[in-house]
């Protein structure tokens, strides 16, 4: 093969991978998965053993990992950098790429992370991330394969994938910014209606953390977990519907009374529906006081109809009633409420998630 077939078919490699990564940023919102994958290309293209994306902590000085691939990755996670300190802050503090092909030839070369994680950096293709003529932080691959050297091909190409990591990596910020001032608004309207009743004040709180133990046993798919979450935050919200006079009746409610706070989960879905960004959990809310023998409200579902978001929730939300004092009643020890939950579990209760909910109970410490 003439080296002049083999330029052009490399170009033609580097022109599918740029191609490749920009289908990836507008498919993949997840911020870990699309570096994952962004960073994963890389590496093919340009033939490296590992890659890392660092963003800079303004407050404190440093650059920390936010993805890390290759054989040490676990462990340079833990490492932070110094602002100007070896490669990466050399070129954060600078804004400009590099090209060092042999590190121990190169007195910028910050040997604290190899030490760490013993892993053994060779070469370093590094280029800085910035966004509105800002530098956020920094991207680099390292080691390329067969000890041969990075060149300025490879520096080209990266560098065109270090403007679109940087608008990625940003924008992520700004998504998690907003999340983050979502959850907290819901919560505090939550916490609202938690206080309405003396007795069931947190109460959302504890579901929410009963609920992710289940869900994290389940599953790590991130989408999965945030659905549970703001599920279970919200599963009691249409309490707000609630007289008080019936939420906060200091013995047992009539039969009438029961009907009316037996509306709650309808109270609740109401709520969230008009809502676009809530409207597909509607079915976890309404659904929450199914039991799996057919006998639960609103609809009396039976069994697998119930959602599986519900049937999560419907256990967090009967543990933590066990296991707080009530007008009617003082709470059951936690060993003794997850006995009722065995006892109950096959007719009011998914039996599988009542032996996980058991199961994590033991590995964590709830109290």
């Amino acid at each position: 093969m003439t080296s002049k077939v083999f330029d052009l078919r490399r170009k033609i490699k580097r022109l599918e991978t740029l191609i490749d990564t920009s289908m990836v940023f507008s498919g993949i919102l997840d911020i870990d998965e699309l570096l994952d994958t962004v960073m994963q290309k890389a590496e093919e293209v340009m033939e490296a053993e590992a890659s890392s994306v660092f963003r800079i902590d303004e407050k404190r000085k440093d650059l920390y990992f936010i993805t890390a691939r290759g054989e040490k990755g676990k462990e340079a996670k833990e490492i932070r950098v110094p602002m100007g300190k070896g490669i990466v802050g050399w070129v954060a503090e600078h804004g400009k790429p590099l090209l060092v092909p042999d590190v121990r030839k190169d007195r910028r070369w910050f040997r604290g992370v190899d030490e760490k994680t013993k892993w053994v950096t060779r070469s370093i293709l590094a280029v800085p991330l910035i966004v509105k003529g800002k530098v956020i932080g920094v991207a680099e691959v390292l080691n390329k394969k067969g000890d041969r050297k990075f060149d300025k091909g490879d520096l080209e190409l990266f560098a065109a994938l270090g403007n679109q990591i940087a608008i990625a990596v940003e924008n992520a910020s700004l998504y998690s910014d907003l999340d983050k001032l979502f959850l907290s608004s819901i919560r505090a309207i939550v916490e609202a209606v938690d206080a309405k009743d003396p007795y069931t004040r947190g109460h959302s709180g504890r579901v929410v953390e009963y609920a992710l133990q289940i869900g994290h046993a389940l599953t790590g798919n991130k989408d999965r977990l945030k659905e549970i979450e703001i599920s279970a935050i919200l599963h009691d919200v249409g309490k707000i519907g609630i007289p008080d006079k019936i939420l906060g009746k200091p013995g047992r409610l009539t039969r009438r009374e029961q009907k009316y706070m037996e509306r709650h989960p309808e109270f609740s879905a109401a709520i969230v529906e008009p809502i676009e960004l809530l409207k597909k959990l509607r079915k976890n809310i309404l659904h929450h006081h199914e039991r799996i023998d057919g006998t639960g409200y609103p609809n009396g579902l039976l069994g697998n109809r119930i959602p599986l978001v519900a049937r999560i929730i419907c256990i967090a939300d009967a543990f933590d009633a066990m296991t707080t004092d009530r007008p009617y009643r003082k709470r059951k020890s936690m060993r003794t409420a997850l006995r009722e939950l065995k006892r109950h579990s096959g007719s009011q209760f998914d039996e599988r998630l009542v032996d996980i909910f058991v199961t994590e109970f033991a590995n964590n410490d709830f109290r």
